[in-house]
Parts: C-alpha cells; structure tokens; sequence
C-alpha cells in the first residue's frame, strides 16, 4: 500500500504538485528507468474524470492538471493514485488520497 496525502485543486487554475520518491543518495535508482500512471475519479469505481500528466525529475515527479482540465472539474471530492511500474513489470501504488477541487470565484 501506498502513503495517503490528500491534495488540493483549484478549480479553472494550473495544478502542480511534486512528489520526493528517492532521496539523493539512491544512485542505484535512476527515476527514467520507471513508468508512472495517474488518474483522478469521483469514486474508485467510476470512469476516468482526468489523467494527469506526470514530469520526472532527478528525484521526484509531479503531477500536472492544466486549466483547461481543472475548468472541466465539479467542485468537490474525488479519489486518485499513482502508481509506478518498475523496468521488471513490477507495479507499486505509491501515493493515494482524496483530491479536493475548490471552486475559484474571479473569472478570467
């Protein structure tokens, strides 16, 4: 099982958010050599509401809605993870948690 974070979106904005999944001493692990899969659902059991894009970096990834998909959301409570598939086939959740979309009020 993986860490549970919950996170925060506003609504009609860019979101990002970095995830730290090694610290700099795991040279033997190189974070290009992994696939990552992130999805966001209004309940485990639901279609797809959207993917998000995933950036790696030395030791972290992070995860992307941009506004033209956070526009698209209904403000409220939906459910996401990310999971991570190693070069064997291995799968690993690594993170899971409610995301919460925030309605935005200014009108751009």
């Amino acid at each position: 099982m993986g860490s549970k974070a919950n996170i925060y979106i506003d609504q009609g904005t860019d979101f990002r958010i970095s995830l730290e999944l090694f610290d700099g001493d795991d040279d033997d692990l190189v974070i290009n050599t992994f696939s990552f899969f992130a999805d966001l659902r209004k309940m485990y059991s639901s279609k797809r509401t959207a993917e998000f894009t995933i950036e790696k970096n030395e030791n972290d990834i992070t995860l992307v809605l941009e506004a033209e998909v956070t526009a698209n959301l209904r403000p409220g409570k939906y459910e996401y993870d990310v999971l991570m598939r190693k070069s064997s086939g291995e799968m690993s959740k690594i993170v899971e948690g409610l995301a919460i979309v925030i309605p935005t009020i200014t009108e751009v």
